[in-house]
């Protein structure tokens, strides 16, 4: 076993050093929305009043899905506040980063050869995936660390505060382990992190599901390492088991993953891959029909994900209606009826689904960094096909299947509220709003496009508008944005059911000028530079 796991120190400082700027970003990150999100909900709601009619709202299917399981509901105290509003979104969010760096530093590293290289030198054949897991040890600590800090900086209760922060670096563990075990599943990066994505998105949904099936949560919200945070009642009634559950489960994961990359030749993966034909059909002979081909997994993946969420949606738009006569007076009249406040909820569905579409968009871009690396670009080009066919088929796939699987997921979401509630124009509303959000698309793949044609290394900063419209979108009343700040989100010019005033018709405009500027100077930088570029 020592020989097995030789070379593990040197693979985690390597691993460090590659992510020495990544990794600052995500914990500083992490710490501002928590400390700044915290400070804006104490100022928001200040009184006991205030934060009462707070929890009446996130006692409702839809703020308990969004949310958490509601405990300290009838006390409804910041630090309850921060628990039950803030712990999924950040969760998630780490979550990802967690799958993604796992992913990176184990299949990345042998897609990419560098595995094999130094496994050529004395480096044992554990040693990847042990690095990767002292790294993840190393960023838990980190978030732990910061999250508990931010909760110290709300004057919340020490003990508490620390368990807050470990409920959400346990989660690096549990998902980083997920990472790891995929990586030995799948013969590619991409396919392993959209696996770990499916896991992520099945847990999410399932500890949704089960805390609204009963209040606190019911059996099946156990099922899922999410709900195992939440349960650790954190500012309620503070227990820490749940927590050495999620330690377990990551411990039995990452034992499961080292097991089986003894089973599997290096570069191979055990999930069973079909055998491709010899001569690619006529339809697949262009970069178009290539970049689908290439991409149809993740699409699918992405689709049923949407799909599910627009379900999750639509069954709870009757529980929305019948939960507004329990709001406050004050609240009815904010809401402007039963009706509207679903509008407000449907409004609300197109959003979040609108934001996800945008990260697909930005990940279908983004594929031409890999296509580059992987020396498919160099081949491509080496043929009849012109840089600026090869680039704009890429732009093209991004924003069709991100449009497509936005207009999808709408017709679901009304078909499925249309089926439950009655709601006015329902299918006309949302297609209407569905349309209004196709610049945003327009543009999201044009600023992807644009950071890879000046640098493959740039790409990473498509990503950057994308958690902008997110914050706003999710977070934006809750940390009391600028007017001036809010309006750079092309999401905030789209119609909405809930509002009688029309789309704004001048900034979907210049939104869709800036995307079209933005590929025109993505164009332009893409023909003067070296392909393959360092």
């Amino acid at each position: 076993m020592t020989r097995e796991l030789q070379g593990t120190g040197t693979l985690l400082r390597l691993a460090l050093k590659r992510d020495r700027i990544r990794l600052p970003i995500w914990v500083v990150a992490i710490g501002f929305l928590l400390a700044g999100g915290g400070q804006e909900l104490a100022q928001v709601f200040s009184s006991a009043e205030e934060r009462q009619v707070r929890a009446t709202i996130m006692s409702q299917p839809s703020g308990v899905f969004m949310g958490g399981p509601g405990y300290g509901l009838d006390n409804y105290t910041v630090g309850a506040m921060m628990a039950n509003e803030y712990t999924l979104f950040i969760v998630v969010a780490v979550a990802i980063m967690a799958l993604q760096t796992a992913v990176r530093h184990t299949r990345g590293e042998e897609s990419a050869g560098r595995i094999e290289l130094l496994r050529s030198t004395r480096v044992g054949r554990h040693a990847a995936p042990a690095a990767a897991t002292l790294m993840l040890i190393v960023i838990a600590a980190l978030i732990a660390l910061v999250s508990a800090g931010s909760m110290f900086t709300l004057d919340l209760p020490a003990q508490d505060s620390w368990a807050f922060g470990a409920g959400i670096g346990v989660q690096v563990l549990v998902f980083g382990a997920v990472g790891l075990l995929c990586a030995q599943l799948s013969s590619s990066p991409r396919s392993a992190v959209g696996l770990g994505l499916a896991v992520l998105g099945v847990a999410v949904v399932v500890r949704g599901v089960g805390d609204i099936m009963e209040p606190r949560g019911s059996w099946l919200s156990w099922f899922s390492p999410i709900a195992w945070s939440m349960q650790t009642r954190a500012f309620v009634d503070l227990r820490w088991w749940p927590l050495v559950l999620a330690v377990g489960l990551a411990l039995l994961i990452t034992l499961a993953a080292m097991t089986l990359q003894s089973r599997r030749d290096l570069d191979a993966g055990l999930l069973p891959q079909r055998s491709g034909r010899a001569h690619a059909a006529g339809h697949l002979r262009g970069p178009l029909s290539l970049g689908f081909r290439l991409t149809r997994t993740s699409n699918l993946t992405w689709l049923i994900a949407l799909i599910l969420l627009a379900v999750t949606y639509g069954s709870l738009a009757p529980a929305m209606r019948d939960s507004f006569a329990d709001l406050p007076a004050a609240y009815q009249t904010l809401l402007g009826g039963s009706d509207q406040a679903v509008q407000g909820y449907l409004d609300l569905a197109m959003t979040t689904m609108a934001c996800g579409t945008a990260a697909l968009a930005v990940a279908l871009a983004s594929r031409l960094r890999g296509e580059e690396t992987d020396a498919r670009t160099e081949l491509t080009l080496s043929l009849p096909i012109a840089r600026l066919r090869w680039l704009l088929s890429w732009w093209v796939l991004s924003f069709v299947i991100s449009a497509v699987v936005l207009l999808l997921s709408t017709l679901v979401l009304a078909a499925i509220t249309d089926a439950v509630i009655s709601v006015a124009a329902i299918y006309s509303g949302l297609l209407l709003a569905w349309a209004t959000y196709l610049p945003a698309l327009a543009l999201f793949s044009s600023i992807a496009v644009l950071f890879y044609a000046l640098s493959p290394r740039f790409t990473v900063l498509a990503w950057v508008p994308v958690l902008f419209v997110l914050v706003v979108a999710i977070m934006g009343s809750l940390l009391n944005l600028p007017m001036w700040l809010a309006n750079l989100s092309p999401f905030q010019h789209v119609a909405h059911l809930a509002s009688d005033s029309p789309a704004d018709v001048a900034a979907l405009t210049l939104v869709s000028s800036a995307a079209l500027v933005a590929t025109a100077l993505a164009v332009a930088a893409f023909r003067h530079r070296d392909i393959p570029t360092d």
